[in-house]
């Protein structure tokens, strides 16, 4: 029990920044809550930045089209550095760049293609793109059927017959959708919140032990060197689980969570991802050294992992290159897990076996981790101990 003792009284002395992960998880779920409207049953319009490069009568009447369905959005920044921003901050949801020669295209006959660029995660470009081409099919259409007659007056009926108006109405697997995509978005950031704590507690209990001063006391105990390691391992195991039980809480009650299929398959990727965590904090807590390195590798691995793997920044807007990168952590796996419960209303098996091969990954990086973790502890002899004798324990 002393030793037990001991791992809840480092915890206690570090609570601060263990709390750190609760904390930030907190508040960026108030944030995406904040997003979340509960009664949003309409079409609303998108927020549209439109780049007319043509500036052709047919360019023109799809701008004002578009105008009368979204709201149209002026940028200080035309780059592509202020675009991106603009989508990243809310600023925009579509970014539409009407090509050269569109018009000219359009009125010979041949197919146009329009250059977007959409905010991820939103019905902004299902919205935009419908708008977009019913204007061009009723175009085409009346341009088809009613041969010699001008531009003027296809673009005229085009108008006529695009401002009758309907209702729609959206139906269930579109709301369940919904509710699920922003589930994904709250368990997505267990990657950063629950995976700081667990290797946070991992680190400084590992470097408590490892003090100098302890070793020197536990080298003169009875308690062999492995029933020790074994204690130190269980403590820290509970102390994992613990964080996992409260995130999850917080998680289920945070998304309004009920119990059902897609519930399910969110808390078994959790659980999945955690034993990820653990392996990958059992490897790098034992070998670090001083308690710099722990803010180090919170802030450049788990952070930095975060935002390239689409916890902090989807990746729809980052660049191939970076989502390849990406594919080489373990958070990467645990959101597209995330994101296909979330865009999944029917779990059949084309469902299930992709859950199965990312879940494979996720335990292939949790078996790897653990490998090497062993390797490096028979290198070592154990746990880092200096002295050659194998007994230690802690005394109070």
């Amino acid at each position: 029990m002393t030793t037990y003792k001991a791992i809840i009284e480092i915890v206690k002395r570090n609570k601060t920044t263990l709390m750190m992960g609760i904390l930030i998880t907190g508040i960026i779920t108030i944030f995406y809550s904040g997003q979340m409207t509960e009664n949003d049953t309409d079409l609303a319009g998108a927020k549209i930045v439109i780049f007319d490069q043509d500036d052709s009568a047919v360019s023109r009447s799809l701008t004002e089209q578009l105008t009368t369905q979204h709201e149209r959005v002026m940028l200080e920044d035309n780059s592509q550095k202020g675009v991106d921003d603009a989508l990243y901050f809310d600023e925009a949801e579509y970014v539409l760049t009407i090509p050269t020669n569109f018009g000219a295209d359009l009125a010979a006959g041949k197919t146009v293609m329009v250059d977007s660029q959409t905010k991820p995660g939103t019905f902004s470009k299902t919205l935009v793109n419908t708008t977009i081409n019913h204007f061009l099919n009723t175009y085409q259409t009346f341009q088809k059927e009613l041969t010699g007659t001008n531009q003027q007056e296809v673009l005229n009926l085009t108008k006529d017959t695009l401002s009758q108006e309907g209702t729609v109405h959206f139906d269930a697997t579109y709301h369940q959708k919904r509710v699920q995509m922003f589930t994904a978005s709250i368990y997505n950031l267990l990657a950063y919140g629950l995976f700081m704590t667990i290797f946070s507690g991992y680190a400084v209990i590992n470097l408590a032990f490892n003090r100098k001063e302890i070793r020197d006391r536990n080298s003169c105990s009875p308690v062999s060197r492995r029933k020790l390691s074994r204690k130190i391992s269980v403590g820290s195991l509970v102390y994992s689980i613990a964080c996992l039980a409260i995130f999850l809480a917080f998680v289920f009650v945070a998304s309004k969570s009920t119990m059902e299929a897609a519930t399910g398959y969110f808390l078994l990727n959790a659980v999945i991802f955690f034993s990820t965590m653990v392996s990958f904090s059992i490897l790098v807590a034992s070998l670090l050294k001083s308690s710099e390195a722990i803010n180090g590798i919170s802030n450049v691995y788990i952070m930095g992992s975060c935002f390239i793997c689409g916890v902090f920044v989807q990746g729809d807007i980052l660049p191939d290159v970076v989502n390849k990168i990406a594919a080489f952590f373990p958070t990467y796996w645990f959101v597209q897990n995330n994101e296909l419960i979330g865009n999944s209303t029917n779990f059949n098996q084309a469902f299930r076996e992709t859950f199965i091969q990312h879940s494979l990954i996720l335990l292939a990086f949790s078996a790897v981790f653990l490998v090497i973790h062993l390797i490096t502890m028979r290198e070592k002899g154990g746990l880092r101990f200096s002295g050659k004798k194998a007994n230690v324990a802690v005394e109070q």
